[in-house]
């Protein structure tokens, strides 16, 4: 019974930690829902292969991702010129593309959320300011800043699992 239990806790954690990885690339949840397998497999488990020392630990680099992610997104869009406003067309874009990108049977979702992304900032701050040139900037801005957030999650992701990994590796 606990070696069933057992298995179906690490088929879980894969589960949670394959969708939060994908996810990074699509929205900024992925490496909360990798927290929220990590959790659950702790609970699973007794908290005797993931300790709560180690979930702190997985809590803060999850935490410094979030931080990292509102710097790069914010400094890429303000590095050339975004206004606050475009920045937050910037999100909403991503989202929108990537809903939208996903109805082309999922292929378009990486396309679909890039454009939303250059489309939401560059359409609020040619709104605001009506100056093709600075709306080309924003949006290039934010994509710059995007593609910061998702490197530097992946990182993070990657150590998160190596983490993981080590200490069920450790209790076989």
């Amino acid at each position: 019974m606990i070696q069933r239990m057992e298995t179906l806790a690490l088929i879980i954690l894969v589960v949670f930690l394959i969708t939060g990885f994908a996810a990074i690339f699509f929205t900024t949840f992925g490496t909360l829902i990798m927290m929220a397998g990590s959790v659950l497999y702790a609970y699973l488990t007794s908290f005797q292969i993931l300790t709560p020392k180690v979930l702190l630990v997985l809590l803060l680099l999850y935490l410094l991702g979030e931080l990292l992610e509102f710097m790069f997104t914010m400094v890429g869009a303000k590095a050339f010129g975004a206004s606050n406003a475009a920045a937050f067309g910037a999100v909403a874009g991503g989202i929108l593309g990537a809903i939208i990108g996903t109805s082309f049977f999922g292929v378009g979702l990486i396309v679909g959320t890039f454009c939303g992304i250059f489309l939401g900032a560059f359409l609020v701050e040619h709104l605001k300011h009506k100056e093709w040139r600075r709306s080309v900037k924003a949006g290039i801005g934010s994509l710059v800043g995007r593609v910061g957030s998702i490197f530097t999650k992946v990182c993070i992701a990657l150590v998160m699992v190596v983490i993981i990994v080590s200490r069920i590796v450790a209790a076989i």
